[in-house]
């Protein structure tokens, strides 16, 4: 038979200690005007004892369940930084994240599955929620079901729109962009394919506004998931004088590499390219990529770090807030003045 687990009781600890179970509840509760010895040999005997705090009394007692939900995938190196940003900053201040998402990075979204997750954290009663809107365009359908509720919720990489209240925390993709932007026309490329994605997508947006200033700048958009060589190798044939690539993300870039070698392109001597994110393959890459490096572990921390404050009811009152961090252009070999 499977011994039942028993967690010490504050009469067991009393006794232990030696005085009024009383005394042992307020000393759980904080030990506000008892004195300091009395509390320590409280504390000391449930030590002993093996007591731990039970979250869920002390939550309905409060109201708050120190938990918040995160709705963000491990979707590659940039993402899984995002999230132990996310975690660190939470169990650093004595909250406990619940990862829940919908899909896998190959799988196909599912509406029900996505709505069953957002229940799923409103079931445990979260305090509030973080999220990737990019990652399940669900999130923003369902984004009521948080709202109703007057939970906080932060976004990660991009804004939701309407009349729910929701922080944002971004890169600041515009900056970053024009900073690659600014490489290339200084190693002299003047003819340059910027394979952009979706214009759906904000980043993506700030990504081309940042950039397409450029002179003699050509945008092809192309899908966030693969297959895209092809079309990448169609655009370079179409345009042969191109001497240079902006790819708006590292994943898009590794997939110019394999085009170029498909085309006999020779990188950087017959074309530069620049990915953006600088992801964990980036440097590997053969030659290795420049690329912008944006701070993914530090929007983490923030994201947390503004779901706390929304929590604790220190910005309850203040509008929205969007939140852009700074991004560096990290110079590898796979570009070259020409």
């Amino acid at each position: 038979m499977k011994p039942t687990r028993k967690d010490p009781s504050q009469s067991e600890i009393a006794e232990r200690a030696g005085v009024a179970r009383t005394t042992v509840s307020l000393v759980l509760r904080g030990g506000e005007g008892l004195k300091p010895e009395t509390v320590e040999r409280v504390k000391e005997a449930a030590k002993e004892l093996g007591y731990r705090p039970n979250m869920l009394v002390q939550g309905i007692r409060t109201g708050k369940s120190r938990m918040v939900g995160v709705m963000i995938p491990p979707y590659d190196s940039h993402w899984s930084q995002v999230v132990y940003g996310i975690h660190d900053e939470l169990a650093k201040n004595d909250y406990a994240p619940i990862f829940l998402w919908s899909a896998h990075r190959d799988e196909e979204m599912d509406e029900k599955r996505e709505l069953k997750q957002v229940h799923r954290l409103l079931d445990r009663r979260i305090d509030g929620v973080v999220l990737w809107p990019h990652f399940a365009r669900m999130y923003e359908q369902h984004i009521h079901e948080f709202s109703l509720r007057n939970l906080p919720v932060v976004t990660v990489d991009c804004r939701i729109n309407g009349s729910v209240k929701a922080d944002a925390v971004l890169s600041d993709d515009r900056a970053g962009a024009k900073a690659v932007a600014e490489h290339l026309l200084g190693l002299g490329h003047k003819n340059i394919i910027h394979f952009c994605g979706p214009e759906t997508e904000e980043w993506s947006r700030m990504r081309r506004e940042g950039f397409e200033t450029t002179p003699n700048c050509i945008s092809v958009e192309v899908p966030l998931k693969p297959p895209r060589t092809a079309i990448i190798r169609k655009a370079l044939e179409a345009y042969p004088e191109t001497t240079a690539v902006f790819a708006s993300t590292d994943h898009i870039a590794q997939d110019v590499y394999e085009a170029a070698t498909e085309l006999g392109l020779c990188i950087p001597v017959g074309l530069s390219v620049v990915g953006y994110s600088d992801l964990d393959f980036s440097k590997y890459l053969a030659p290795p990529l420049t690329t912008v490096h944006a701070c993914p572990y530090e929007m983490g921390r923030r994201a947390a770090q503004m779901v706390m404050e929304r929590i604790a009811g220190n910005a309850d009152d203040a509008a929205a807030q969007a939140e852009y961090l700074p991004v560096e252009l990290v110079v590898r070999k796979s570009t070259r003045s020409i």
